[in-house]
């Protein structure tokens, strides 16, 4: 065996969840993330690292849009070998999108700012005032 793979994890998972855009479903995130993390021996100053990106990138998207109107987060966690990869889209619900004013982009980028340094990589899918994708990306060390 390649001894560069020996400390690659052999197994991958992938995990989709959707909750409504409010504070009170955070916890089930980052609950669920907190198991992913205990399954994959995530240390845990990387943990919490990826806990408050994940965290930091919901409430942005909560206090920039679903304070006054509702929507639903698509949560799509992927662990392939020694990475994290969690992807957010969210969207208004349709009766919801009168409500409010729509954010512009330049408000989405500076609400998601603080994510950018907290992650490994951070790509927009999807922009759009009613509706957004992002993708965080977090190297994985190994725990023995």
């Amino acid at each position: 065996m390649n001894p560069l793979l020996q400390d690659v994890r052999k197994d991958e998972l992938s995990l989709h969840m959707r909750i409504p855009a409010d504070r009170c479903y955070l916890a089930n995130a980052l609950m669920t993330l907190d198991g992913i993390c205990e399954h994959f021996s995530v240390d845990e100053s990387s943990r919490d690292r990826i806990k408050v990106a994940l965290e930091t990138a919901l409430l942005g998207s909560i206090e920039l849009s679903y304070l006054k109107a509702q929507g639903l987060f698509d949560l799509k966690f992927s662990v392939f070998k020694d990475k994290l990869q969690i992807t957010v889209e969210d969207f208004m619900l349709n009766d919801q999108i009168a409500l409010i004013e729509s954010p512009t982009e330049e408000q989405v980028r500076e609400k998601l700012d603080p994510v950018l340094s907290l992650s490994d990589s951070f790509v927009f899918l999807k922009e759009s005032g009613r509706n957004s994708c992002y993708s965080m990306q977090f190297n994985l060390a190994v725990v023995e």
